[in-house]
């Protein structure tokens, strides 16, 4: 069945029909009329000759750090239900062997041309080297705060600097930390300036014993090994992730030293893990499935207006501190 078949059984013009396909301003009437014959007939509109009027796929490409990931998997989930209601399909592109290449999987996304893409694996360099800023598609990028770009971020400064506080809070003064590498802004700078923040303001002027370590919990554990090694006496460690946290409390155990009475441990994410380890994993819970739900609704608003703004949507999402037995 044809759109002007549609027109002809609802009794209105074939722009009706199109306008009411498209979203377009209809009489109630009209909308009516055309909305009864479509559900009667079942008609489903032909998306090739949609593609071709339009120069655009209504495919969305999101490009992660990894597969296997919480907090990937959940910002997914919300883009993805946010953006199937809008009749958009997701595709996912994984950075994991190749972290480089997030240019290379744009320039693909627009010679496929995609309606568009969220980004979760970003960092620094693609934004000197402009490729967010030379992408000819609209762009949302997740979990990091740049200037220039579209972008849903979390509060990671805050939420580093309220589980120092919680670290001091236990009595804790000899702080040390596992931390992510600065190429990425959000884990490997913001939430390290968030600790040395919360120390500079209870007094303790020297930044904090620090071991950069990777997104797994096998580095996690050889940090803190090397951070016992280096600093014996550490009464409270900072983890950037649950994962490096997991690792990190694995040496502590295994060094003889007791957790919460010797050493105290903090991290981020709120992992399934955190619940199940013994003790329980004190965290900074972060609203990712929130984020690829705001992430997908800027996206999609850009889309529907049909060009880029010339403004750039930026929005900054809360954290909740979950205490448990670490501490």
């Amino acid at each position: 069945m044809t759109l002007r078949e549609i027109a002809e059984l609802a009794g209105v013009s074939p722009s009706a029909v199109s306008r009411y396909l498209n979203g377009g301003s209809l009489s109630a009437a009209k909308y009516e009329a055309i909305d009864k014959v479509i559900k009667e007939t079942g008609y489903v509109p032909n998306q090739v000759a949609h593609d071709l009027r339009t120069g655009r796929v209504r495919q969305v490409g999101i490009l992660v750090p990894k597969i296997h990931s919480k907090s990937v998997s959940q910002v997914v989930e919300g883009a993805h239900e946010v953006l199937a209601e809008a009749g958009y399909m997701t595709v996912l592109g994984s950075l994991e062997h190749a972290p480089d290449s997030v240019g290379r999987y744009l320039d693909w996304m627009q010679a496929y041309h995609m309606a568009g893409a969220i980004v979760m694996a970003a960092n620094d360099a693609d934004v000197r080297n402009g490729t967010y800023k030379n992408c000819d598609i609209p762009l949302v990028v997740t979990g990091q705060h740049f200037k220039d770009c579209n972008c849903v971020y979390h509060d990671d400064f805050n939420a580093a600097k309220d589980l120092t506080k919680l670290l001091l809070k236990k009595g804790r003064t000899r702080i040390g930390c596992v931390s992510a590498p600065k190429t990425d802004p959000a884990v490997g700078v913001g939430r390290i300036e968030g600790v040395k923040a919360a120390l500079w303001e209870a007094g303790f002027t020297p930044a904090p014993p620090t071991v950069i370590s990777d997104f797994h919990m096998e580095s996690g554990y050889e940090a803190m090994q090397q951070l016992l090694a280096d600093h014996p006496d550490l009464d409270g460690i900072f983890c950037a992730t649950d994962s490096m946290g997991q690792g990190a409390m694995m040496a502590l155990k295994e060094s003889g030293r007791r957790i919460p009475e010797d050493v105290s441990v903090v991290a981020f994410g709120n992992d399934w893990a955190n619940q199940v380890s013994s003790p329980q994993l004190t965290t900074a819970e972060l609203y990712q499935t929130q984020c690829g739900r705001d992430a997908a609704s800027i996206l999609l608003d850009i889309l529907e207006k049909g060009s880029e703004p010339s403004y750039t949507r930026q929005i900054m999402l809360g954290y909740r501190i979950m205490e448990r037995g670490s501490v």
